[in-house]
Parts: C-alpha cells; sequence; structure tokens
C-alpha cells in the first residue's frame, strides 16, 4: 500500500498543474466569448459540446476511469458556460 501523505502530496502537485491549464482554458473561453459577443452567437453550442465529449472519451485510455471522465468535462463546460453569459451580461448593462 502507498504512503498515503505522498499520495495527497502528489494529488497535491498534479491539482497544481490541473489548475495552471484550467486558467489558460478560461483565458481562451474570454476570447471565444467575446468572438460570439460581436458576432451574436450563442453561447451554448449543443453538437460542438457532444463533440468534444466524443473526441475527449476517446482518449481516456483507462477504461476504469473513462465512465467518470463525462463529470470532469461538464464541471469545464459548465464553468466556462457561466463565465460566458456573466461577460455577455456586463456588455449588454
Amino acid at each position: 500500500m502507498a504512503d498515503l501523505a505522498k499520495c495527497r502530496a502528489e494529488i497535491d502537485e498534479i491539482d497544481t498543474k490541473i489548475i495552471e491549464l484550467y486558467e489558460r482554458r478560461m483565458a481562451i473561453v474570454k476570447e471565444i466569448a467575446a468572438y460570439k459577443i460581436e458576432n451574436s452567437l450563442p453561447i451554448l453550442d449543443p453538437s460542438r459540446e457532444a463533440a468534444m465529449l466524443e473526441k475527449n472519451l476517446s482518449k481516456v485510455s483507462n477504461q476504469d476511469y473513462k465512465k467518470y471522465y463525462p463529470s470532469v468535462l461538464l464541471g469545464f463546460l459548465k464553468a466556462s458556460k457561466d463565465m460566458q453569459k456573466e461577460l455577455l451580461d456586463e456588455k449588454k448593462e
């Protein structure tokens, strides 16, 4: 059995990397929001989300983890849409 403290330290390192990638992702989402606002496009694009899920699920090689990935992606998508909505609402004011 692995040492719990060592495992938790490793999780902390991974979380730090995930946060860095999350911030990069959200910066790009801001650019996408600006484009959508400028071109009067809707925030939600269900076909894009479905394609992302299908494409990304195919990249999860560990079958034990695959069934959990949709909730991860949906969490990122919710955060992205929430921020886009907020930016759109600010633009309307």
